[in-house]
């Protein structure tokens, strides 16, 4: 089969990397380019890269560098503008090849299926954090620990196997959060500080900050990094007795978006008197973060509870914010070289060779485990 495969990001840049396969790249390539002088261009297999001239329609050239592989790979290196990128492409369709995706040319390509997933995924690590942890995993970390435990079945060490399953499950959380945010959602009454706390976060105006109460009538988000991990921050409806049908509505939507979360923040302004309608807020949300809010001010009367004491009025207090959120989220941070499941496909695997080595179902635990490695392979074990 003849292939097309656009290597970069999709989006401008400076540079797109357009792949070719098949048998076909040759004399595609002799039609489709001239020299940068403009004569006849004649395929040849060379390690040196040679700027070229494409034909992109009557009396009409784009100059790249082509570089030839072998005599049936070459790849081009164009300007980074999506339309050209796209006319070249659309080009070689026309002439029979087919358009496959990165991702799932690095599938077809890397022969380890949990090395694949892990360049795959590096393509959206959003900090550096991410990226050692994922950089871990396409170096062999996870295939690795797969092989130890298959290892183990084979050779009757059922303890061994189980406890490599589930020093990779403990992972779970983590792993599963490293290209995709963490969520944390605000909560608290009206004027609490919520939105000032969310834009104090993140370090700009992102939600509107009034002093009249019911003012976020909807959930506002924001991406942002707390500690190296990816973090999807939500600014909600003040908890309160609604005064009309669109505010419990939206009390309604913060409810449900807390119930979804990873962490609850849950915000009450100390300067106020403390009420029964706190108490109820804590007791609602017992697993909550409490930040009393608003600390540079006297605190009202009333008997406070327990919370982080903090003032969007204090710089130093947002480090310790963030941090304090951080170990919430990621209480034991991986050390380095730490073998981490990051798919809720690789997660699923892991639990059934789990279910199976604990019911000394050697058979199935060992498929479980080479399902992870190798797609669609027949396993025979004797």
């Amino acid at each position: 089969m003849n292939r097309v495969i656009v290597l970069t990001p999709p989006g401008r840049a400076a540079l797109a990397t357009i792949r070719l396969e098949g048998p076909a790249v040759q004399s595609a390539l002799e039609e489709q380019l001239v020299r940068r002088t403009g004569s006849e261009f004649r395929f040849e297999i060379t390690s040196r890269p040679a700027l070229v001239r494409f034909r992109m329609g009557d009396d009409l050239y784009e100059e790249l560098i082509l570089r030839v592989v072998d005599g049936q790979t070459a790849e081009l290196h164009c300007h980074g503008n999506p339309l050209l990128v796209e006319t070249i492409v659309a080009k070689f369709e026309r002439l029979g090849f087919h358009r496959e995706t990165w991702e799932r040319w690095i599938q077809r390509t890397e022969k380890d299926a949990l090395v694949a997933a892990a360049r795959v995924a590096l393509a959206d690590a959003a900090t550096w954090t991410v990226t050692s942890i994922l950089l871990d995993q396409y170096g062999g970390a996870f295939s690795t620990m797969i092989d130890r435990a298959e290892n183990a079945l084979i050779h009757d060490n059922w303890q061994e196997a189980t406890d490599i399953l589930y020093r990779l499950l403990s992972w779970e959380k983590v792993g599963l959060h490293l290209t995709r945010p963490y969520k944390v959602v605000l909560v608290g009454p009206p004027n609490a500080g919520k939105s000032s706390i969310l834009n104090w976060l993140v370090g700009y105006q992102r939600a509107i900050v009034d002093p009249t109460p019911g003012t976020t009538r909807d959930f506002v988000t924001v991406a942002t990094v707390v500690e190296g991990w990816p973090v999807e921050l939500y600014d909600t409806a003040g908890v309160r007795s609604p005064q009309d049908e669109l505010e419990a509505e939206a009390i309604a939507r913060t409810r449900r978006i807390a119930s979804e979360a990873d962490l609850v923040l849950l915000v009450l302004d100390r300067s106020t008197e403390w009420t029964a309608d706190y108490g109820r807020l804590q007791k609602e949300w017992q697993d909550a973060m409490v930040i009393l809010n608003k600390r540079d001010l006297p605190p009202g009367p009333g008997t406070w509870s327990d919370g982080w004491l903090l003032s969007t009025r204090i710089a130093e207090d947002r480090p310790m914010l963030l941090k304090a959120i951080a170990q919430k989220l990621v209480p034991e941070p991986p050390p380095p070289g730490e073998a981490i499941p990051f798919t809720p496909e690789q997660v699923a695997r892991l639990k059934e060779a789990l279910a199976a080595t604990e019911t000394r179902d050697r058979t199935m635990a060992i498929r479980a485990l080479r399902s992870l490695k190798v797609r669609e392979s027949p396993v025979e074990i004797a």
